[in-house]
């Protein structure tokens, strides 16, 4: 594998400096989903007090947000 050069204006390339900068700190600060915030389908049944159907249709309608699928599937109540 030969490494090419190429030329690049340098205001242009303080430009991107600074924007992956904004870019890193953004990303270093997003609060990434922690895996207590996901429960399986019966312990969010549970927890709302319902019956597991219901948590089901809440996530097929779009009023819960889910992750996985089959027994490994994932709900997220906040």
């Amino acid at each position: 594998m030969t490494q090419q050069l190429i030329a690049v204006d340098a205001g242009a390339l303080s430009d991107l400096i600074d924007r992956l900068t904004k870019i890193e700190k953004i990303l270093s600060a997003a609060e990434l989903s922690r895996r207590e915030d996901w429960l399986s389908i019966p312990e969010a049944a549970r927890i709302l007090k319902c019956d597991p159907s219901t948590i089901r249709r809440k996530i097929n309608s779009g009023e819960l947000k889910a992750s996985g699928s089959g027994k490994t599937r994932r709900v997220q109540l906040r």
